[in-house]
């Protein structure tokens, strides 16, 4: 009769430890679907960043590329201000703008159309050309 009382013993204390290892077993599958949730958020937040940078890379490019052209934009104004022949200081002060920028400014425009001392007749074409009319 002893041994029926270890044998009920035993079964009892495997049925509790098989509890124990199945909410072991299902704990350990709750945290391995945990770990596997955090690893494809954390892929994720590496794509969005790469993503996200190349967007703030064409942004810049796009920025860089329109301050160049509103640049070259009031160069151009200013080239124009000048070759109707008045002063740095006067297109400076027309602008509001320092002297020094106007300067950033070449005063002859190579080859464009507005007039500069280069094209204006000089005394003795401007003799000839009375002359022949």
């Amino acid at each position: 009769m002893a041994e029926v009382r270890k044998s009920a013993k035993q079964t009892e204390a495997r049925r509790r430890a098989r509890e124990k290892a199945a909410e072991f077993r299902e704990q350990q599958d709750k945290l391995e679907q945990l770990a596997v949730d955090y690893f494809v958020a954390a892929d994720s937040l590496d794509e969005i960043d790469a993503a996200a940078e190349k967007e703030v890379t064409a942004v810049r490019a796009r920025a860089e590329k329109q301050s160049a052209d509103a640049r070259a934009e009031a160069e151009s104004v200013m080239q124009k201000m000048l070759a109707l022949g008045i002063t740095r200081a006067e297109v400076a002060s027309r602008l509001g703008v320092a002297v020094r920028d106007v300067k950033k400014a070449p005063a002859e425009n190579g080859g464009g159309t507005f007039p500069t001392e280069a094209t204006q007749p000089t005394e003795g074409e401007g003799e000839s050309a009375e002359a022949a009319a």
